[in-house]
């Protein structure tokens, strides 16, 4: 009897071990979701709360230093963007290589925060003089210049996430300001789930 139960459970062993899955293979369009750690000790509570939890997306540990360079940003002056004990975002400042405390020069942030759509976070910041909506790797992406700054938005999973140029001296109709912002977004898409 015993040997008939061996016989059997190692049967279905085989069996199991042959089953196909029907379907053609394909890789997920999704980043990984692991987080690394954050690239300074935060120095603020409630860094993420109830109001910054809306995805698993973290701008300050998102990129290596080569993406950075790549786009121009010195990663070696990140920095919190939060300021306050439990703010209403998260996410990091950054400099442009070109910038300096004499002179001053480009400057980025990138921040995650109101739990909204897109369509519903334009209609929120209503003033703004947005542009028609851009795509970058599938998703919408949103931009509006003004002032000396471009920033350009985009939705990963239920947060918003901002992104900011700004210079010292902007460009005519901030065009470079408005270029940086995207491009920075780009990527910032091509790592949020």
């Amino acid at each position: 009897m015993r040997s008939i139960a061996l016989t059997l459970v190692g049967a279905l062993v085989l069996v199991g071990c042959n089953a196909t899955v029907p379907g053609e293979p394909i890789t997920s369009n999704k980043a990984s979701t692991l987080t690394k750690p954050l690239p300074f000790t935060p120095t603020i509570k409630e860094r993420t709360n109830d109001r910054t939890d809306g995805t698993s997306f973290e701008p300050c540990s998102a990129y290596t230093d080569g993406e950075l360079r790549a786009l121009d940003i010195n990663p070696a002056t990140v920095e919190d963007a939060a300021k306050v004990d439990s703010a209403n975002y998260r996410g990091c400042h950054w400099r442009g290589n070109d910038y300096s405390v004499a002179r001053g020069g480009t400057q980025y942030s990138q921040v995650v925060g109101l739990e909204m759509t897109l369509d519903e976070y334009k209609r929120y910041m209503k003033t703004l003089p947005w542009q028609a909506d851009r795509t970058a790797h599938g998703r919408s992406l949103a931009v509006v210049a003004e002032n000396n700054y471009c920033i350009a938005v985009f939705r990963a999973e239920l947060s918003i996430v901002t992104t900011r140029s700004s210079s010292t001296n902007p460009s005519p109709g901030r065009t470079v300001e408005c270029e940086r912002a995207v491009a920075f977004a780009s990527l910032a898409i091509t790592k949020a789930p």
